[in-house]
């Protein structure tokens, strides 16, 4: 565990670090985050995210699935977004994704859903393999020309970005976390609306 947590993220290959930077990317890029330390959630401090020093709409996209059809950040608006950018070669990947998928079982009935972007160039069929061997089931979409990547400013993975219900930024982290442990189990319950009663049970 201490090792995993010791491991940084995995950069992005060449053709994905020469994007031209637009205006949106500097705008999403380090620059707008506060540390960590100055986070004023404690259990985002604890996780070591970052938080935005002012109010910021999470810029929207279109991508396919794996199954072909086309989604839409803006379709998930009014539920809380835990937008992860991976690859199937990203080691730290590999270790945080099961975790992720314990964390969107637990509360994907109280409007939480992961988006998992992958940034695998080759055949989508890797990427469909490596989901079905971990049994994920989270949506999965495809990013091959790191559209969604540029939008966000993204440099390395993961990166893992937590977007509001109304559509607003709420914090940014970039590398590996515990995703099923209490402080991130405890944040995410505080974005989201209490369950209601006799429904909506956490795992």
């Amino acid at each position: 565990m201490e090792t995993m947590r010791r491991m940084s993220w995995a950069w992005l290959p060449r053709r994905h670090t020469t994007l031209g930077i637009s205006p949106t990317v500097a705008l999403l890029g380090l620059s707008i985050w506060l540390s960590p330390g100055e986070a004023s959630d404690h259990f985002a401090r604890a996780l070591g995210l970052l938080t935005p020093r002012e109010p910021v709409s999470a810029p929207d996209f279109t991508l396919p699935t794996l199954n072909g059809k086309s989604v839409s950040l803006k379709d998930f608006r009014g539920k809380v977004v835990f937008m992860n950018f991976w690859a199937t070669w990203c080691i730290p990947c590999q270790w945080e994704m099961p975790e992720m998928d314990k964390l969107y079982q637990t509360f994907k009935d109280r409007g939480f859903v992961v988006l998992a972007i992958s940034l695998d160039q080759g055949p989508p069929k890797a990427v469909e393999d490596f989901v079905k061997a971990r049994k994920l089931s989270y949506p999965v979409l495809l990013d091959s020309q790191a559209e969604a990547a540029r939008l966000y400013g993204l440099r390395g993975v993961p990166g893992t970005y937590l977007i509001g219900p109304d559509g607003l930024l709420r914090y940014a982290v970039f590398g590996p976390k515990e995703w099923f442990g209490e402080e991130a189990k405890e944040l995410i319950a505080s974005l989201l609306p209490a369950p209601k009663k006799g429904g909506g049970k956490t795992k």
